[in-house]
């Protein structure tokens, strides 16, 4: 059996690496459910399905908001004080727009987490809410917790695509998996 600070050390590379694997598969998911949407006409995409966000197109603003705001606050430093949850109306894209622009919030999750050591991650940020409430997480439970509200909210996409009557694509973690993660991530960046 192996030193304990050995197995610590490839306990914690393991975190790190499964969360950069979690940020591939997301990039990816993203990446196809974007093109699928692509070939929605306008009138599909903004229908109000009553899912959600009420259509696709608000419901893929919503994912790529979270994603957008919370990217900021895994960027803060505890020492800049809370980090306060923007209030207001988010920006509303096109979907031309979204495809622009994700791939590069995409990649800034991947160049910030590469240059995060496994004590950075963590590190606790204060986030301020807007009922006050200040919760100090730290940042490996933020990301986590954007992967899975982005993996939700793409599950409720594919819902809706299916509900117009088109058949979505298979987004899953295992067609990632199989379709290569190496050769995907290479593709989508």
């Amino acid at each position: 059996m192996g030193h304990p600070s050995s197995v610590y050390t490839f306990l914690v590379s393991f975190g790190k690496q499964l969360l950069l694997t979690d940020i591939r598969y997301s990039t990816w998911a993203n990446q196809r459910l974007l093109e699928a949407c692509s070939a929605l006409t306008s009138e599909e995409i903004e229908r109000d399905l009553r899912i959600s966000h009420s259509s696709i197109l608000s419901t893929l603003r919503h994912i790529h908001d979270g994603e957008r705001v919370w990217l900021d606050c895994l960027r803060t430093s505890p020492e800049m004080g809370p980090w306060l949850l923007p209030q207001g109306s988010p920006p509303e894209p096109s979907l031309d727009a979204l495809r622009r622009s994700w791939p590069e919030l995409s990649d800034g999750y991947s160049l910030w987490l590469d240059g995060m050591s496994e004590t950075d991650m963590g590190v606790e940020v204060v986030v301020q809410l807007p009922d006050e409430v200040e919760p100090s997480l730290p940042r490996w439970k933020i990301l986590r917790h954007v992967l899975e509200h982005s993996t939700l909210h793409r599950g409720q996409v594919i819902g809706m695509i299916r509900a117009l009557g088109h058949t979505p694509p298979a987004i899953h973690r295992m067609d990632f998996y199989l379709a290569g993660e190496v050769a995907v991530s290479s593709r989508n960046r």
